[in-house]
């Protein structure tokens, strides 16, 4: 149809020009051209559409297993076919992700030299930090709808229990070496008391005591044999198979050089001491930097401003002595808010928000510091102590 109106154009063209002025003759010229160039473009599609349609799809073919396979030093038994086809099922669904395969790869390099010589220290195997892997494609921010969070998905009990600071502002299950050290004290703990492997991975996953039930109620001893929750059942296996693939990623078409891996953080670390409130905008000042940079760096700070505490801060490496020479300037900045504690008693139509306003406070740190602020409702008489209370001004 296009093209039979060019032909059209093209033969009325100079007809129509001897009885038009110059500009009507130009704009039939344009018209011209521009049917030209779109009947030009539909050639071009079509000649594409047609080479896509005679090239046969590439043949898809199966990838044959290691005939041994072997976690932390035991063998895996690929004699079984149920065990064989349960790790290729997560072997290839892992295949079918290749940009998350890449970027597995690619933070591997910032934190696996850490947990590898945290795991040689400790004398547990290396295979473990697969475990990472499989838990939060190693982001420290990863945050699981059980409440787990961090590198190590520690939920809050757990990582309180091993020794982890978690608040509202600052919590260290996203911090990845303190909580790849609590990560390993726990696992070294269930290997303990399930003296195998894999079995310690599947209360890492599921609870020491639905595992412990499990291995009693089936009479079986390993967990190959056990019959857990369907998330439970695959989890050691997606171990398994990213260990597979991040051993050898090359031998799978994964090919990322050294030099496009993600580098370890150059950080110098301060301590500071805060009293009243610090916020994080003035630490980064302090320290020649920003307030994303930080952030980054500190990924267990969890809101704008540090409540009273001391706190082991990561800042841009050669920064130690600026922070130094800044320090006396944060302290009479935290000493001008005058940090204040107040005993408040909760009225009829107090709300945590309007608390929080009244008292120049955050919402987090009345939580923080306050049972009845965490349940669900306030009531009246209920007792809050605040901190940091910022004087009025006139």
């Amino acid at each position: 149809m296009i093209a039979f109106l060019v032909l059209a154009l093209a033969v009325a063209l100079p007809f129509g020009a001897a009885r038009a002025d110059d500009d009507a003759l130009a704009g039939l010229r344009s018209e011209l051209e521009a049917l030209r160039s779109e009947v030009e473009s539909l050639r071009e599609l079509l000649a594409d559409v047609s080479s896509q349609a005679s090239t046969p799809r590439p043949a898809l073919s199966s990838i044959r297993l290691p005939e041994r396979i072997a976690f932390a030093g035991a063998a895996v038994p690929l004699d079984r076919w149920d065990v064989v086809e349960r790790l290729e099922r997560e072997f290839y669904l892992a295949l079918a992700q290749p940009a998350q395969v890449i970027l597995w790869l690619k933070r591997s390099a910032r934190y696996f030299p850490y947990i590898e010589e945290r795991l040689r220290a400790s004398a547990l195997p290396d295979d473990l930090k697969y475990v990472a892997v499989v838990e939060s494609s190693l982001l420290p921010g990863a945050y699981s709808w059980a409440h787990a969070s961090g590198i190590w998905q520690f939920i809050p009990d757990t990582a309180r229990q091993y020794g982890l600071r978690v608040t509202a502002s600052w919590d260290e299950r996203r911090d990845p070496e303190r909580s790849t050290s609590a990560a390993i004290a726990y696992l070294r703990d269930l290997h303990a008391r399930f003296r195998d492997w894999p079995l310690a991975l599947a209360a890492y996953n599921a609870g020491e005591g639905r595992v412990g039930t499990a291995l009693k109620t089936q009479a079986v001893s390993e967990y190959y044999r056990l019959a857990l929750p369907a998330e439970t059942e695959r989890y050691v296996f997606r171990v398994l198979a990213a260990k597979l693939i991040l051993d050898e990623p090359s031998h799978y078409g994964f090919r990322v050089p050294p030099e496009e891996r993600y580098a370890p953080h150059e950080t110098d670390v301060v301590a500071v001491p805060v009293t009243g409130t610090l916020p994080v905008q003035d630490l980064a000042a302090a320290a020649g930097s920003f307030y994303r940079e930080i952030r980054a760096l500190n990924p267990a700070i969890m809101t704008d401003r540090l409540p009273e505490g001391r706190y082991d801060i990561r800042i841009p490496s050669g920064g130690n002595a600026r922070f130094a020479a800044r320090l006396p300037d944060l302290n009479r900045k935290m000493a001008v808010r005058s940090v204040r504690r107040v005993e408040y008693r909760v009225k009829s139509g107090d709300t945590l928000q309007g608390i929080a306003r009244q008292f120049g406070v955050s919402v987090g740190a009345l939580k923080e510091s306050n049972a009845a602020a965490r349940r669900p409702h306030l009531y009246p008489g209920d007792r809050l102590i605040i901190h940091g209370v910022r004087p009025k001004t006139r």
